[in-house]
């Protein structure tokens, strides 16, 4: 309860702006982050999320760092969809 309403939050972590040449050179498919820590962790209502990605280590050095991550968008829908055809037959 918050108030006398019922509200859901999330918490969710920002990552830096994306590797600007691996967007590029990629055509906007391959977004590379740096992960920002626990100081960048933030609490948002959960009506104002539009979207959920998930950050996956990125299996290689970039700029000599290893701590870089990249987006997956729609993550396990392939999974539920495949479920689902399951279901109906």
């Amino acid at each position: 309860m918050f108030g006398d309403a019922l509200r859901a939050f999330a918490l969710v972590s920002l990552y830096s702006p994306p590797d600007e040449y691996l967007l590029r050179c990629s055509y906007t498919t391959l977004v590379v982050c740096m992960y920002r820590g626990e100081g960048a962790l933030m609490v948002v209502d959960a009506k104002s999320i539009l979207s959920v990605v998930a950050m996956v280590p990125f299996p290689f050095l970039l700029n000599g760092r290893g701590d870089q991550y990249f987006m997956i968008e729609k993550v396990g829908l392939d999974v539920i969809e495949a479920d689902n055809l399951e279901d109906d037959e």
